[in-house]
This record gives C-alpha cells, sequence and structure tokens, in this order.
C-alpha cells in the first residue's frame, strides 16, 4: 500500500496534489458515500431519528474524504480550501451572516403576506433542543464534506491548482459545478413534489455555478463552505417545508411549494449580498492576482 502511494505521489510539487491523485480521492469519497452510505443509513435506523438518517451517507462520505486525504492526497486541507495562507474566518463568518440574514428576511416577508402558509412546531421544545447539537455537528459535516467532493476537488483539477486562472477556466469551472450540485440531487424528494420541476432544477445549477464563482473571485472556497452550511442549517433550525430531503424539527414548517420563481429570487438576492459584503475580499484578490 505504502508502494502504491509513493507512485502516486511522485509526480506531486510543493504546490499540492496533483490533478490525478484529486480525481482519484473524489472517485473514492463517492465510493464511500454511494456503497458505505446505505449500510449507514440502516445502521442509524435504530436510533429513529430522521435527521440523522438523512445524514448518514454524508458521514460515510466524509470517511472516504479522510481516507483519500491519508492514501492520495499531498496538499494539506487548507491548501485546498484557500490560495490564502490561512482560512480566512472573518469571510467564512460575514459569508454566512448574510445569507442567514437574508433568508431571514424572506422568512419574514413570507410570514406577513402568507401567515397560514407556516405553522410552528407541535414537537416539545426539550426534543429541539436535545436535536440542536446533533443538527450543529452532522450539517457542517454533510455541506463540507459535498463542497469537498463535488465543489473543490473538480475545481482544484480543472483550474491545475490555483483559483482565477483565466476566463475559459473559471467558465468551464462554474459550468462543471452547475452540472455537479444538479446531478445528485435529481432523487430529491423536492424535484418530485415541486411545483415546477424545472426551476428547482435551475435552483441547484445557479447555486453550483454562482457559488463557484464568488469562491474563485474571492480565491478560496470559504464562501461556499459558508454558504451551503448556513442554507442547510436555516432549514433544519428554523424553516423547513413539507416533503423535505433534510426532515428535522424546526421552529416554523410551511405548506408553500418547493420550485418557485420566488426561490430563484430569493436565492440570487441572497448570494448578491454575500457578493456585496465579500467585495473587499474580492478586489483585495484582484490586486494580489495581478501584483
Amino acid at each position: 500500500m505504502e508502494k502504491l502511494r509513493r507512485n502516486l505521489m511522485q509526480k506531486d510539487t510543493e504546490a499540492g496534489s496533483t490533478a490525478f491523485s484529486m480525481a482519484l480521492a473524489m472517485v473514492l469519497s463517492l465510493l464511500f458515500w454511494l456503497i458505505l452510505g446505505p449500510y449507514a443509513v440502516t445502521l442509524f435506523a435504530r436510533f429513529n431519528i430522521p435527521y440523522l438518517q438523512a445524514n448518514a451517507p454524508f458521514l460515510a462520505m466524509a470517511l472516504g474524504i479522510v481516507v483519500s486525504w491519508k492514501l492520495l492526497l499531498t496538499s494539506s486541507p487548507r491548501s485546498l480550501i484557500t490560495d490564502h495562507n490561512t482560512f480566512r474566518l472573518p469571510l467564512f463568518f460575514k459569508s454566512m451572516g448574510a445569507y442567514l440574514l437574508m433568508a431571514s428576511l424572506f422568512l419574514l416577508l413570507g410570514l406577513l403576506l402568507e401567515p397560514e402558509a407556516y405553522t410552528t412546531s407541535d414537537v416539545s421544545f426539550v426534543k429541539q433542543l436535545v436535536l440542536l447539537p446533533l443538527v450543529l455537528v452532522l450539517t457542517p459535516i454533510q455541506t463540507s464534506s459535498e463542497e469537498v467532493v463535488f465543489r473543490v476537488l473538480p475545481i482544484r483539477i480543472v483550474q491545475g491548482g490555483r483559483l482565477r486562472r483565466g476566463m475559459l477556466r473559471n467558465v468551464l469551472a462554474c459550468v462543471l459545478s452547475a452540472v455537479l450540485f444538479t446531478a445528485p440531487h435529481l432523487a430529491n424528494r423536492e424535484l418530485v413534489g415541486a411545483e415546477n420541476p424545472l426551476v428547482v432544477l435551475v435552483y441547484y445549477a445557479l447555486f453550483g455555478a454562482l457559488v463557484t464563482a464568488l469562491s474563485i473571485a474571492t480565491g478560496g472556497f470559504e464562501p461556499a463552505l459558508a454558504v451551503h452550511a448556513a442554507n442547510n442549517l436555516f432549514v433544519a433550525l428554523i424553516c423547513n417545508y413539507q416533503g423535505s430531503s433534510l426532515p428535522s424539527l424546526p421552529l416554523l414548517t410551511t405548506t408553500k411549494p418547493v420550485g418557485t420563481y420566488m426561490d430563484l429570487l430569493q436565492l440570487l438576492m441572497c448570494l448578491f449580498v454575500v457578493f456585496l459584503v465579500t467585495r473587499s475580499d474580492i478586489v483585495a484578490q484582484h490586486h494580489s492576482s495581478e501584483s
């Protein structure tokens, strides 16, 4: 095994892992997700916690990522996530905050315009409190695993290492992200029960493409990790919808249909505000790439 690892790594340089080793890591992580994921669902079914079962396959994916890093990759997690010397926590938290703020404003708008479409949870506060730590732990694992496999690794492969490598590569990266984020969601309940399934597909594609564009512009995937976690945490804790693929015990549940143009508008507005608050990082990245 050690000889195999040395052979795979022989072309790696100080700049990081080779495209080949990253592609293998992506494939291995996907195999963990697809093969071990169903077993993880069965294993955790005994606890009778729907949110745990829904996230169980991503625990398998996360394990696959860890194994891949040990066997195949020479890059540090930090160097794959960002082109900068450190993980930029300020960028991460302001991206998350901006997204959560806009999601909350849209929720308030919905409550004002269609209060009848929202109901408070009939589950006891104690049960919600018990589930809270699980959501706070599982959700970042789930979203970060998806980000690494469906965005970070493939985009690093396309970009050839560092981000912002030219218009053609950037466009290809965004198109690839649109495809990769749409494909795994084709079996989601949201698509089956959507008012307009095409709008749901466009939503996934836009999330993939635009968040990748934002990550390239800032020189790292901190905004992508933040936005994805913020979106899923908001759904799990604040307001979920009937038939959700992430069954949870939120404060509110809405009967409003998914797959509407308002969903697209909300996504675009949320990402636009994230763009505004990360503007200084984008400008700084632009200047550093020119120097």
